[in-house]
């Protein structure tokens, strides 16, 4: 894979979606279900950066470390930010799909661009899709199957390999977030959102049975309407509560609060696009969605969840 840039940035950067944080004295470095299972159709359980070259403390597969710029906060946790406009280029590892002006379209069922990430105890992801048209007219538009998963988020580390196969390493992940967009193949529900949120804090192999508490969710609903625009999604966590927004508005909330358990993956990886269509058929990403303007705030937590 290719090295991933990631940059600690100062807290007056956060919110920002401009590059201009990025030129502005802060460093860059070289990049480097356990907890549920959800029965999908068929009966399928699934529960910018500048720089380059150097690899990250941990290597190409470890967690990325970024430069030596940006502030600590209380209890020495570091903000973290990362801008990939996907317009022409991106700092991920691309799968497959088209880098246009406009942002990055997928041209493929199982297309992704996945990213290695710090481990965020709290944070954020947003981006903005476009071209994703619901038509109930067999044929029409492109949420033309029963799912349509367009965002995940996982625990890639204890050696796993990027691009992670769907079973057992991303079906059955111990930390695992997935967005689901429902199509036409899905009556009743056409163009709702489920949101997936698993935690299991049982460690290696980091996939598979939890050997201790965990922690599962899996809400839908949310407006059915995709007709082409521009739409803004967000995901974020932390202080015992998940949030999916489009658009600025709350879609679905999880609340994780009383479980007892922290958010501690051993290494944080995000995706657009996930690797399930590649094992089930009623999964695909909506073939001609453009995707633009992802950016990942947060602050890292240097503790891997265990068990009690």
């Amino acid at each position: 894979m290719a090295p991933m840039t990631i940059a600690r940035v100062a807290t007056s950067c956060l919110g920002l979606l401009a590059a201009a944080c990025i030129d502005n004295g802060v460093s860059t470095g070289g990049g480097g279900a356990g907890a549920g299972g959800e029965p999908g159709t068929g009966g399928d359980p699934t529960t910018s950066m500048s720089g380059g070259g150097g690899s990250s403390d941990g290597g190409m597969g470890g967690s990325a470390v970024g430069g030596a710029g940006g502030e600590t906060g209380a209890g020495g946790q570091v903000p973290f930010m990362l801008v990939d406009p996907l317009r022409g280029a991106t700092v991920g590892n691309q799968q497959g799909g088209v880098l246009g002006a406009d942002g990055w379209e997928v041209t493929g069922n199982a297309d992704r661009i996945i990213y290695e990430l710090p481990r965020l105890v709290t944070g954020s992801v947003e981006f903005t899709v476009s071209n994703i048209v619901l038509d109930l007219e067999p044929g029409q538009g492109n949420l033309t199957n029963a799912d349509h998963e367009i965002f995940a988020l996982y625990d890639g580390g204890y050696d796993m390999v990027e691009p992670v196969p769907y079973s057992p390493d991303f079906r059955d992940n111990h930390y695992k977030s997935m967005i689901r967009v429902y199509g036409q193949l899905e009556p009743g529900r056409e163009g709702q959102q489920k949101i997936m949120w698993g935690m299991c804090p049982s460690g290696a192999p980091g996939h598979g049975a939890c050997g201790c508490q965990n922690f599962f969710e899996e809400p839908f609903g949310g407006d059915g309407t995709w007709d082409g625009t521009a739409q803004r999604l967000r995901v974020e966590w932390g202080n015992g509560f998940t949030r999916y927004s489009r658009n600025q508005a709350v879609v679905l909330e999880i609340d994780w609060s009383a479980s007892g358990l922290e958010f501690g993956p051993d290494e944080l990886h995000i995706s657009l696009g996930t690797s399930r269509p590649l094992a089930v058929d009623t999964a695909s990403m909506p073939i001609g969605a453009v995707f633009s303007d992802l950016v990942v705030e947060g602050v890292e937590g240097s503790e891997v969840a265990t068990c009690p």
